[in-house]
């Protein structure tokens, strides 16, 4: 009887170890996570705890927690500009002037100087406008909110610049467009003809991708042109309906293959301290070859027992090692 059934369990044993020795890849970099809450009310309200907004009132506890996510081996980090065509809330910051107030673009400075003063060896600055800012809820083009939007990018590039550590823009969180999201498309490549017109294009990830980014990948010559950027920003959240990170992840690599996109990723955002994200993220770059350069977490558990953030501050770092 046992022999009867010994090739159904060789085979069974064939296919258990396929699957536990398939090709795993690394990422090139020590990463790190995305920083803008110091804190959180109730385990969810992220509003009043921004870690540029609110600088000055936690300095101490943010310069602390920088250490400890340094000394946890985080070494580069994603930091957001929250902003608004209205006032201040202690995250989302006032930019109906095209630029930030003299008392936020100080905070901003000072963050980035602790940053550097901590030890990160990199940085990504991303955009995220909100509300009638926000082109991802747009019908139509709304001019006056794109000129606010363009000239803040415009006028904290210097300042971003001068914080003297190697830096990359995101001129729209998850901005690059669906194939089903004309509004968008159209905002994302004026903003990146105005961008590299002035800046040109060695400092920016263009506009980074959230779920759907197979589809997404169709949109990238619509946006750029022959013009790319050299390194794109990708987000990877695994649920029921996307699959998971690595079904994600080889779905993306696959189309931008296909098109002609060869340029090394920065997972941009993925589920906090993850070890099933970091597994999944190991075993695309092995099965692809697609290079990344490294991974900063979202502050967001898997579980997402909060809409957006559940974390604060993000210690922990498993994600991408």
């Amino acid at each position: 009887m046992m022999r009867r059934w010994l090739p159904v369990v060789l085979a069974v044993l064939v296919v258990v170890v396929t699957t536990l020795v398939r090709p795993t890849g690394t990422v090139s970099l020590a990463g790190g996570s995305n920083y803008d809450f110091y804190d959180l009310a109730n385990g969810c309200g992220r509003e009043k705890f921004g870690t540029v907004d609110s600088f000055d009132r936690g300095r101490d506890t943010i310069t602390e927690q920088l250490r400890q996510m340094y000394d946890a081996g985080q070494r580069r980090l994603r930091i957001g500009i929250f902003h608004q065509h209205g006032p201040d809330t202690g995250t989302v910051m006032d930019s109906s002037t095209g630029d930030l107030s003299p008392a936020d673009r100080g905070q901003l400075t000072d963050l980035l100087a602790a940053v550097k003063k901590a030890g990160f060896q990199e940085i990504e600055v991303a955009f995220h406008p909100q509300g009638d800012d926000s082109p991802q809820d747009w019908t139509a083009m709304d001019e006056q909110a794109y000129q606010e939007n363009w000239s803040l990018i415009r006028t904290l590039h210097p300042l971003i610049a001068a914080a003297g550590i190697p830096y990359r823009i995101d001129l729209l969180n998850e901005g690059m467009p669906m194939s089903s999201e004309p509004v968008l498309r159209s905002y994302a490549k004026r903003l990146w003809a105005d961008y590299t017109r002035e800046f040109g294009k060695a400092d920016t990830v263009g506009f980074s991708m959230t779920v759907w980014i197979a589809d997404r990948a169709t949109q990238l010559h619509a946006v750029y042109g022959d013009n790319p950027p050299d390194v794109f920003d990708v987000h990877l959240y695994g649920d029921y309906w996307n699959g998971d990170e690595y079904r994600q992840f080889v779905d993306a690599d696959k189309k931008m293959t296909a098109l002609g996109y060869h340029q090394p990723w920065i997972i941009g955002e993925t589920y906090y301290d993850d070890g099933w994200a970091a597994a999944d993220i190991r075993h695309a770059i092995g099965a692809t070859g697609r290079q990344v350069l490294y991974v900063t977490q979202w502050p967001l558990t898997r579980d997402r027992r909060c809409s957006d953030v559940d974390v604060a501050p993000p210690t922990h770092f498993l994600t991408g090692r």
